[in-house]
């Protein structure tokens, strides 16, 4: 039987609701979906937001946490809604997002618009909207902008002056006006009523303890640094813009006590910006007698070092007691390429302050930049080791491979140094996948054994620490006991290997690139 044949077989016995749905808005799976990675889609909330405030009736579809979506979709489609809202960031998403997008094609004969936005569509929106599976893109912060496309769709009024906006006219790519960033203090309640929020309740990584953890989204947007290798900074213009402490008290405290939660991520790019307003948050958090434990996206180690000790108590006191940090690097060298703004020096203070107050820190590091050398590797590694020695509690996520994102401050001095980067939306998919990591199509700067080692550092790292954190979001008890069993003598003997810098050969390590690509970057059949 044909997957069509199959889908109209699904769609026949799960009919969708007959209520008219004006405005579909998707968020497509990002090839790691699995326990606490799976948060709520707050990139499209935002624009759901505006939307039902105006009377629109909204439909979101998660494909990471609904096997149905192709079927309803398919069927939402056949009603001939308004328009459907894309979100992707560079990477697997993509051909997730362009999956839906030919469903919406095939199923609507062309007439119902598709609008993409979020990371990738935003930094290079030239480039996606000359896709076939693409109408309209918006640049930047979508709340205000797709609503006034929804507005113009409705009444079959033109687009031309919709600020922010990118499209076809005459095959020729047409930009409007940029569109001024919008006052955060104006943004509306997160629409939860539109979810399952249960599908996005876990035990999370870094919370010990908690068993209902929640990404409750943010207070703030933006990020007034310089790093090199981050896209947000970039997207926002370095831009913070915060929300007073009393909405934010409000944005936080309200999920809490709704959905009953002992765990919150705010997902903030910098919390601690304004010492004075995250101090008043985290005494409204205190005080609010929610007994719940919290971080954050993360956290600058030069912004806690200079934290004093009743702002770290008060911290302490609201449930912070988890710290992630931007480490990067162990090489001052490449600290100062990214415009870090810190030294390895810093971080290590931060690491033992950490320890001295209580706090469990988790730390980010990075190698593979342009430029970057096996001395700075080594340095990184180093430092890796250091910290996990001064503090034993210390945390860290994977030592990721960079990777060259579009409108950063250095990928154009990445495309210097060899980057050739995909000539269209949908070979983008594959940007940050093993395959492109072995064919060296991100960091050509380096020879073929050295980008081996580079991925082996990373899968190392994995399963020396990351994996065992990830085991902990595991809600099946009996599942997550016999996984840290198996794990516990892998993430040991990796660990050692990297403390030696044993990472040229690691035949093990096959097994493990097997079982992620199968698992995570599987090509699932299209209905069409």
């Amino acid at each position: 039987m044909t997957d069509t044949l199959l889908l109209e077989k699904e769609v026949h016995h799960k009919r969708i609701p007959t209520k008219h749905v004006d405005v579909v808005l998707v968020y497509p799976k990002t090839g790691m979906d699995f326990g606490s990675t799976i948060a709520p889609p707050h990139a499209i909330l935002a624009l759901a937001a505006p939307l039902r405030e105006k009377g629109y009736n909204v439909r979101v579809l998660d494909q990471r946490v609904n096997p149905h979506w192709r079927e309803e979709l398919k069927n939402i489609i056949l009603q001939q809604p308004i328009c459907v809202g894309l979100s992707s960031m560079t990477g697997t998403q993509i051909g997730f997002a362009v999956e839906a997008a030919k469903i919406v094609r095939k199923f609507s004969n062309g007439k119902v618009p598709i609008v993409w936005g979020g990371p990738h569509p935003s930094s290079i929106p030239d480039q996606t909207v000359q896709s076939p599976y693409v109408d309209v893109v918006v640049k930047g912060e979508g709340d205000i902008t797709f609503m006034e496309l929804v507005e113009r769709f409705t009444m079959k009024d033109s687009i031309e002056d919709v600020k922010g906006i990118y499209y076809l006219k005459n095959e020729k790519v047409m930009a409007t006006l940029p569109r001024p960033m919008l006052d955060v203090e104006t943004l509306l309640p997160v629409p939860w009523d539109l979810l399952d929020v249960e599908k996005y309740i876990h035990r999370d990584f870094y919370l010990k303890g908690t068993r209902r953890s929640l990404d409750v989204g943010q207070t703030s947007r933006g990020c007034p640094f310089q790093c090199g290798f981050c896209s947000s900074a970039s997207l926002r213009q370095r831009k913070w813009r915060a929300m007073s402490v009393e909405k934010s008290l409000q944005f936080i405290l309200e999920p809490i006590k709704k959905f009953n939660l002992d765990g919150i991520w705010i997902r903030d790019d910098e919390f601690y910006v304004n010492r004075i307003r995250a101090q008043g948050i985290c005494k409204g958090i205190r005080d609010s007698g929610c007994n719940v434990k919290w971080y954050t996206s993360g956290t600058r180690v030069d912004s806690f070092n200079r934290a004093t000790e009743e702002e770290i108590n008060i911290i302490k006191m609201s449930g912070a007691d988890t710290l992630k940090f931007g480490a990067e690097s162990g090489s001052n060298r490449i600290l100062d390429l990214m415009k870090k703004g810190i030294h390895w020096e810093d971080t290590v203070r931060a690491n033992l302050k950490a320890k001295k107050y209580g706090i469990i820190p988790v730390f980010a590091l990075m190698v593979g930049l342009p430029g970057e050398t096996f001395e700075d590797i080594h340095a990184t590694i180093d430092l890796w080791v250091r910290l996990k020695k001064d503090n034993p509690k210390a945390q860290f996520e994977l030592i990721g491979t960079y990777t060259a994102l579009p409108d950063t401050p250095l990928y154009n001095l990445a495309m210097e140094r060899g980057l050739k980067p995909p000539q269209k939306l949908e070979d983008w998919r594959d940007w940050l996948s093993d395959e492109y990591d072995l064919e060296g199509r991100k960091i050509p700067w380096f020879n073929e054994a050295d980008r081996k080692r580079i991925g082996n550092i990373a899968y190392m790292s994995l399963l020396a620490n990351t994996a065992m954190n990830a085991i902990d979001g595991v809600s099946n008890s009996f599942i997550r006991v016999m996984l840290k069993i198996i794990f516990f003598p892998v993430s040991r003997f990796e660990r050692f290997r990297l403390k030696h810098k044993w990472y040229t050969f690691a035949p093990e390590l096959r097994l493990f690139r097997f079982f992620r690509r199968l698992v995570f970057y599987k090509r699932e059949k299209s209905i069409l």
